[in-house]
């Protein structure tokens, strides 16, 4: 599996990036065979900002462990060597859809909060950048009220419909 870590300065991702790679062997039902981290390298048209990969090569003792270590470390690709087939028995199959399943609707959740803070803070930075001291109380609300332009468009496409 390979996971990546982007940041600044660059010794300090490189040193993150070990911290939480080097969990790997203290994870229970897991075999690492070896870990290697590259060295920093600064992302094009990214001043200052530097990313750095780990390779690690395990085996777990079953296909559900794999998928719940995909889950905690979130790697960019990985390669399953062997076996060459993998079988599930129903309550295996069933635990690791329903382990998908509430992992992203915790995502989800998680998303649609800092939607609606990123909403909210625009409105508040519109208030400020028209003189928001200045407003009254009506064109203030008036602003609050705005739609933003993903509402506008599902708004539009809403009408389309009827």
């Amino acid at each position: 599996m390979i996971v990546e870590m982007a940041g600044s300065p660059a010794e300090y991702v490189k040193e993150n990036l070990s911290k939480h790679i080097m969990i790997l062997d203290e994870v229970k039902d897991i075999k690492v065979h070896h870990i290697k981290i590259s060295d920093p390298a600064e992302i094009k048209d990214s001043k200052g900002i530097y990313t750095c990969f780990a390779e690690a090569d395990f085996e777990t003792e079953n296909f559900s462990r794999l998928v719940e270590t995909m889950f905690d470390f979130m790697p960019s690709s990985v390669e399953v060597i062997e076996p060459g087939r993998v079988s599930l028995d129903m309550s295996e199959a069933t635990a690791l859809l329903n382990n998908l399943s509430g992992r992203l609707h915790r995502y989800d959740d998680i998303a649609k909060v800092a939607k609606m803070k990123i909403d909210q803070m625009t409105r508040e930075l519109e208030i400020v950048r028209a003189g928001g001291v200045g407003l009254g109380q009506k064109q203030i609300e008036e602003i609050k009220k705005k739609k933003t332009p993903e509402k506008k468009a599902k708004k539009d496409k809403k009408s389309k419909k009827k």
